[in-house]
């Protein structure tokens, strides 16, 4: 027990010891919130859909008196407008198309800040780096100029302007180290199973890559999820216009058929009975002497009337038989409606208002898609092209020729071959910033241009423009 309890925490410990890569960090956006809520909305409205064909269906139910003998049974449909079932159709499938770039566009906003923190992390780190590299010529510096303090070629005031560097570059240390390990922590909260950061430098693209990639520009189309989103949010409004507007050729209210049910053992019936029914042999002569104590005006002797109202009726309850045929039980309900005198005319116009207002949105968002995309592209190349110019500058001083020869001219003076290394890690600084400056762009197009929504990549910064 005590063994396997051992390399379970070993395998724990192994797990939590690892640290986090590239692949890894890309992999935490799955396991985001925002993510798992816009994928059960995109496959929520990805399933199969059974369109009805009609607005709704009621069993109707009507008693006809309260002695319980007559019902009335209706099943009632009312159908859809004319052209509904197809604008429904049609919106479903807008809303299908919507909710996939929603989709998209979530995944591209959560990869997008995971990209951003890591390069922002291994470009801090760079230029940490070159920081340090700086920080020790300076120091050198300063030794140097306290070794030549009694000389006459000693500059006070390049000591103290070498002084105020090395505080500066000391300064400039602290903020890298406190904004490396803030970038750590804001990964690590995206992936808590890691407690340490190594991210491959390489996975970055490298500057004639990326010129590589945008030298022919950017052409915005519909694989772009901030463009097919704009298209399915267009679609959606359109087919919804058009699916509230079939709404209104209801020319049909309803369908119903019914059936008359009849009770023959609690159906009763009122009869006037007159003289003839109810004299001697009548049908009803059952009555005659209840008639006969009603009808009479002109008094009894004995049992007999001496005269009678011959129009006085006798009125009782007889029992009453459904005799209909058993097709004349059954009805039908219809109702149509009357367009020509419906007072809602504007409806016409409200759907191609609708409509229009949709393509014109949806058209201001792809002009500013395409601005912005065009705008980034031209800025990441200007930069690259600065980057090249100062990495050249800084490549020529590092040469060992360029140096040799820069220490013949200067008589293998210290200072000044410590202030040309100086200056190449100087033109190094600007050009490591200036890279931050390019991907910080570059991102910003990825994600314009949905580079980052792509699932079928790995590294995104290289493959993701293609």
């Amino acid at each position: 027990m005590k063994t396997v309890s051992f390399l379970t925490l070993a395998l724990t410990a192994a797990a939590i010891a690892s640290p986090l890569t590239w692949e890894r960090l890309i992999e935490s956006a799955k396991a985001d919130p925002r993510y798992e809520a816009a994928e059960k909305r995109a496959e929520a409205t990805a399933k199969e859909r059974n369109l009805k064909l009609w607005d709704k269906i009621e069993l109707r139910y009507q008693l006809d008196g309260f002695s319980f003998a007559k019902h009335d049974f209706e099943l009632r449909v009312t159908p859809q407008a004319f052209g509904e079932r197809a604008a429904d159709k049609a919106h479903y499938e807008a809303v299908k198309n919507y909710q996939q770039a929603t989709f998209a566009v979530e995944r591209s906003i959560l990869l997008y800040d995971r990209y951003e923190r890591g390069v922002r992390y291994v470009l801090r780190q760079k230029i940490n780096d070159i920081n340090k590299q700086l920080l020790q010529v300076i120091q050198d510096r300063i030794e140097v100029l306290h070794l030549k303090s009694g000389s006459a070629s000693f500059n006070a005031e390049d000591l103290m302007t070498s002084l105020e560097k090395s505080a500066s570059l000391k300064a400039n240390l602290l903020s890298d180290s406190t904004a490396l390990r803030d970038a750590e922590l804001k990964m690590m909260i995206w992936a808590p199973d890691f407690d340490n950061v190594a991210l491959d430098p390489s996975f970055l693209p490298t500057m004639d890559e990326l010129a590589e990639f945008l030298k022919n520009g950017v052409t915005v189309d519909e694989s772009f999820p901030l463009v097919a989103l704009a298209k399915g949010k267009r679609d959606s409004d359109i087919s919804k216009a058009e699916q509230d507007a079939s709404k209104d050729r209801n020319y049909i209210s309803h369908i119903g058929i019914g059936y008359s049910l009849q009770v023959e053992s609690l159906m009763e019936k009122y009869k006037y009975l007159e003289y003839k029914d109810v004299k001697s042999g009548g049908k009803y002569e059952e009555y005659w002497e209840e008639w006969n104590s009603k009808a009479c005006t002109g008094g009894f002797i004995g049992n007999d009337c001496m005269s009678h109202d011959a129009s006085y009726k006798l009125k009782k309850l007889f029992p009453e038989q459904d005799d209909r045929k058993t097709a004349d039980k059954f009805f039908v309900n219809l109702a149509f409606r009357l367009p020509f005198f419906d007072s809602n005319k504007d409806a016409s116009l409200r759907e191609q208002v609708e409509k229009l207002d949709a393509e014109s949105k949806y058209l201001d968002d792809v002009r500013e898609i395409n601005q912005k995309v065009a705008r980034l592209t031209e800025e990441v190349l200007t930069l690259i092209d600065q980057w090249k110019v100062l990495k050249d500058y800084a490549e020529q001083v590092n040469a060992s020729g360029f140096m040799e020869q820069f220490a013949r001219n200067a008589g293998s003076d210290p200072l000044l071959l410590l202030r040309a290394r100086e200056s190449a890690l100087e033109s190094d600084l600007k050009a490591a910033k200036l890279e931050y400056d390019i991907f910080a762009r570059y991102l910003a197009l990825l994600d314009y241009a949905g580079g980052l929504a792509r699932q079928d990549v790995a590294n995104h910064l290289r493959e993701g423009i293609r």
